[in-house]
């Protein structure tokens, strides 16, 4: 048994799952310009042809890692999936190429990929990824320069003695030093009975750490309730910073993890000038490294989303806000923090088109590509393809990577 995340996007009624013919990986090249970097029927590294695309994540030097299955050129073969690396300033015919190439594989620890890894990467080019082994169990798998090995599998135990029985795939966030924050659940895989979901911090070479579990208090007296929001992380000088929602008995509460300890930051029912917080949405949080979060919101129905800065609540996107183009926003997607301050975010307007905007330290809102872009879209240089918001994905200096359509 897997567990899978998914990215969901905020209407005025419900928290929706997104979903879209995405065939294609963009990312932006050093112009900040959306970039082609494959899509399904290209060919990949090595010969064979791209079957399916995975979520990307933007590494920290720009360029973009994700999960492909592909083809192989000898139909004799089944279609795998692998992990591969993307430059968007790099010509079309060389964008891509392979991200492992272990010198040396375990049997015990070999990924047997059954679909997208949703791999991430430090800024040492380390990569992590959660996928099965080949007797069928989850494990997390860590790549450092040639070298392959499995940080967690299922049916080990976290330093406090419980036995982690399920990886949730796509949840994994690396910091610096080996350090991988991810979700699972703690039970016995021997016996049958109700699983724990976990927050859990791993350290290769070392414990696994349980930062919250379900059923267990945290700061501020709050029961950790199902279901965890997925995590977002960032390496900094105290270590992994890590924010993430849950459930709690009176709703639901964004937290944060910073020096070796937990606070609870922002909880449904918390007054703001767009009314109470009645919902917070289970997407990744956006994070700076000192401390300033953004989150998806509810309030009486109304998307909206919001900063938090030392304390300070700060309403910065909302339902029925004008777009650049004169529309108006109608749902939204999860906000991502770059280092400067920015905020990313996407967005469905009036007119029913998904779309990437920023909102700048200063206030400006404008659509990602905006003016160049835009203006080379008006005169049909390029062809204005689809995206799939819930799958953006944006580093500390702001380049960004999303699937889309063509």
């Amino acid at each position: 048994m897997s567990a899978y995340a998914v990215s969901l996007s905020l209407n005025g009624d419900s928290a929706d799952l997104q979903m879209d013919n995405t065939q294609a990986v963009y990312a932006s090249d050093s112009n900040g310009v959306p970039m082609l970097i494959t899509e399904v029927g290209m060919l990949a590294p090595g010969g064979g042809t791209v079957t399916e695309v995975g979520v990307p994540s933007m590494m920290p030097d720009g360029r973009v890692i994700f999960g492909a299955e592909t083809q192989p050129k000898d139909t004799n073969f089944n279609a795998r999936w692998n992990i591969y690396i993307g430059n968007a300033d790099a010509v079309p015919s060389h964008r891509i190429i392979t991200a492992l190439d272990p010198k040396a594989l375990d049997a015990d620890c070999t990924p047997a990929f059954k679909g997208d890894p949703y791999p991430v990467a430090d800024i040492d080019e380390n990569i992590a990824f959660i996928s099965t082994v080949p007797h069928g169990h989850d494990a997390l798998f860590f790549y450092s320069h040639g070298k392959l090995a499995c940080m967690v599998k299922a049916g080990d135990k976290t330093i406090e003695g419980h036995e982690i029985a399920i990886l949730s795939f796509g949840s994994a966030q690396i910091g610096e030093g080996g350090q991988v924050a991810f979700t699972g659940f703690l039970g016995d895989t021997t016996k049958p009975g109700p699983h724990r979901q976990a927050l859990l911090l791993a350290v290769l070479g070392g414990p696994v750490t349980e930062l919250a579990v379900e059923g267990d208090y945290g700061p501020n007296h709050t029961l950790y309730q199902r279901p965890f929001g997925l995590p977002a992380a960032l390496p900094t000088p105290l270590g992994i910073m890590v924010a993430f929602t849950a459930k709690t008995p009176s709703g639901a509460a964004l937290f944060l993890y910073s020096g070796g300890s937990m606070a609870r930051i922002l909880p449904t029912g918390t007054l703001t000038s767009a009314g109470p917080v009645s919902y917070l949405s289970a997407g990744r949080p956006g994070l700076m490294v000192d401390g300033t979060t953004a989150v998806l919101a509810g309030c009486a129905r109304i998307p909206a989303i919001f900063r938090l800065t030392h304390q300070r609540l700060d309403l910065r996107i909302e339902r029925g806000q004008l777009t650049p183009f004169g529309t108006e926003l109608e749902s939204l997607g999860d906000p991502v923090l770059t280092a400067s301050g920015a905020m990313f975010v996407g967005a469905t307007d009036t007119d029913d088109r998904e779309k990437l905007y920023i909102l700048s330290p200063d206030d400006a809102f404008f659509e990602v590509g905006d003016s160049e872009f835009i203006y080379r879209i008006a005169m049909g240089a390029l062809k204005h393809h689809s995206i799939f918001t819930g799958t953006l994905s944006v580093n500390q200096h702001g380049d960004f990577a999303y699937l889309g359509g063509r």
